[in-house]
């Protein structure tokens, strides 16, 4: 009876071996292709889609055959308590790996500090290729992302023609770019730009539903054109003697009604994989409001979108001197990034700047200084500068000299990739 149970034992502890050694396989087939870089990026996100469910399905064999072999030796004989674990002292178990930080990490490792950089800038498409107005792409635009691996590409309603020859165009972009790009517009409810079907306009809505019928609506057509992030919506709380520009652009001047209205905007977006902006932080009024003043006010809006997930902020050039003392543009601030919207309302995603092509900003500073001023206030995205090459060679020269550390650069790109990346996936 002892040597059929040590054979049984035996039998169950080589089953055993075997389906995990699969599991360990599955694991070094992983770390090969990540270790296989940026060329294997589309092939990464498609594997990762399938892993989880061959390594479940691995793991539920190896439960079910231990179940079994369990159940039959129940019958002849009780198996004894298994041995207890016991690590060495001061020894943790290894942490299981994040597959989104591992996706990321080995793109990364495998730029150039110059792509990088590059990856930093968003510009309209006729700011790389040089023609007056792009509707087409082609070898032009082929050399210019060759020669400008850009992290964004955002596009006006002239480069929309039909619905064809844009999903076209941004289909022929995207198969041109080395790395994972942002495809851009500025598409607000009520607007009936890049062949979109209008919709009420945002202060014609006043319950989530709508709101998530009318933003869901506009996500869906983006989405299939191939455009995967949206310049909306206006999160700003504008009172009714306000910026008339915005009245009809906002959900109104209460905070708590346009709170919840603001987060089904994102939620509809990104649900369809559009990533959200919120503009803009902090909002026209702002300027002399103190921090109470504004957590009681358009910090409740931001609050939400923060809790609720969405993925990029434009921060405005409106300088907040009520809260930093200064008229410093909060675009370039680092007390309004880093203070206010990293640790106090607690948002981790994108932070994009406002156009920096904007006289707030081209009156002041040139297209250098305000890309590097904005990378040390805590920007990731750095939306149209004046001169792109200038702004470019001017981040380049900061690295050199030690104004911007490389580290600095790597933080704001994983925060690009982790979005661009969960696009792709949720959407594969």
């Amino acid at each position: 009876m002892r040597e059929e149970k040590t054979s049984r034992e035996k039998r169950r502890r080589r089953r055993l071996k075997n389906q995990l050694l699969a599991y360990t396989i599955l694991l070094i087939i992983v770390a090969l292709i990540l270790a296989a870089g940026y060329l294997g990026v589309k092939n990464v996100i498609r594997y990762m889609n399938n892993y989880n469910d061959k390594v479940n399905k691995v793991m539920e064999e190896a439960e079910s055959s231990a179940a079994a072999e369990q159940d039959n030796e129940s019958v002849i004989e009780e198996e004894p308590p298994a041995e207890t674990v016991v690590y060495n002292e001061g020894y943790m178990p290894p942490a299981e790996e994040d597959p989104m930080n591992s996706l990321v990490e080995s793109l990364l490792s495998g730029m150039t500090i110059e792509d990088m950089v590059a990856g930093l800038f968003v510009v309209s498409p006729e700011a790389i290729t040089g023609v007056g107005t792009a509707v087409q792409a082609g070898d032009g635009t082929k050399t210019a992302l060759a020669e400008n691996p850009v992290g964004g590409l955002v596009y006006a309603p002239k480069n929309f023609k039909s619905k064809d020859q844009f999903t076209e165009m941004l289909a022929n972009t995207k198969g041109f770019a080395e790395y994972p790009v942002f495809m851009i517009v500025k598409a607000e409810c009520g607007a009936s730009d890049y062949g979109l079907e209008k919709t009420a306009k945002a202060s014609e809505l006043t319950d989530a539903d709508s709101v998530s019928q009318a933003y869901g609506s506009i996500a869906a057509s983006l989405a299939s054109y191939g455009i995967n992030m949206n310049l909306a919506p206006v999160a700003e709380v504008v009172s009714e003697d306000g910026d008339a520009s915005l009245q009809t652009r906002t959900f109104g001047s209460d905070a708590s009604v346009a709170a919840p209205l603001v987060n089904a905007s994102v939620q509809a977006m990104q649900g369809a994989d559009v990533s959200a902006v919120l503009q803009k932080f902090p909002g026209t009024a702002s300027g002399s409001k103190t921090m109470e003043e504004l957590r009681n006010s358009e910090f409740i809006v931001y609050d939400m979108a923060v809790k609720g997930g969405v993925d990029c902020i434009m921060v405005s050039h409106i300088p907040a001197s009520g809260v930093t003392g200064d008229d410093t543009p909060s675009s370039l601030s680092p007390v309004m990034i880093g203070d206010v919207l990293r640790n106090t309302l607690g948002f981790q995603g994108v932070v994009m700047t406002d156009y920096l092509d904007d006289s707030a900003i081209t009156d002041k500073y040139s297209s250098a200084e305000a890309a590097v001023a904005a990378i040390q206030a805590g920007a990731d995205l750095l939306l149209s500068p004046e001169n792109y090459q200038e702004a470019y060679e001017g981040v380049l020269q900061a690295l050199t000299d030690g104004t911007i550390t490389q580290e600095r650069i790597h933080d704001s790109l994983y925060r690009i990739y982790c979005v661009k990346y969960k696009n792709a996936i949720e959407s594969s």
